[in-house]
């Protein structure tokens, strides 16, 4: 009982709603283990024999990027990633979100891997999402059809070369967790997704307009 609180209270925190998604946020300073045996991976509260013990840190910097050393305290890998979970059958997630892209990572031959997911995997673990490529956008600009009084989420994925460092979502109020590209949107109303509100040739702002839709 006392874990399951201590569980939900990090979900909490870390901006996961736990009625939605049953993932077990990875914080810095967090010890997690890889069981060999069941090819899986768990938080670092319980200590199985056999199991391989990784301690995560986050850079210093305006990166931000995930390392990842193991319990002797040598680096065993730096990840591109600034946020990742565990899922409730044991796979390690790690969002990419100045690429707003979605790996998973792997311990293989001894070395911490990551493979970036499909957009089939990625709707596996958001199964409700409505997700919008940013290749999809025309001109910068994507309409979003909504019914009424639907909630709806959405989660952009990058499938070009641009890059999404610092940018954010206003209304702000549309972001519920810590994964760059997923919102939840409830209101008829446009969406801006841009660095500090900038938009010119070096950090171009995108446009979302939801509209209604009866059916």
């Amino acid at each position: 009982m006392k874990k399951t609180l201590i569980l939900a209270g990090i979900i909490l925190l870390s901006g996961f709603s736990a009625s939605a998604y049953d993932f077990t946020p990875i914080s810095s300073n967090q010890i997690i283990q890889y069981s060999p045996e069941l090819n899986t991976w768990s938080d670092g509260g319980i200590t199985s024999e056999g199991n391989i013990q990784f301690l995560k840190r986050t850079s210093s910097g305006t990166g931000s990027f995930s390392e990842y050393y193991n319990i002797d305290g040598s680096l065993a890998s730096i990840f591109g990633s600034n946020f990742e979970f565990i899922t409730l059958d044991g796979r390690l997630i790690a969002c990419h979100n100045a690429d707003l892209k979605i790996f998973e990572i792997f311990f293989k031959d001894g070395k911490l891997t990551e493979k970036e997911l499909t957009e089939e995997q990625i709707k596996e673990l958001f199964p409700n999402v409505e997700i919008i490529k940013i290749s999809q956008f025309k001109d910068r600009k994507y309409s979003l059809a909504k019914k009424p009084f639907e909630k709806k989420e959405v989660l952009i994925l990058n499938d070009t070369k641009e890059y999404f460092h610092k940018y954010s979502f206003k209304p702000r109020s549309i972001k519920k967790t810590p994964i760059a590209g997923l919102i939840e949107i409830e209101r008829y109303e446009q969406i801006r997704f841009s660095h500090y509100n900038d938009d010119n040739a070096r950090f171009p702002a995108y446009t979302i307009s939801v509209r209604f839709k009866l059916r």
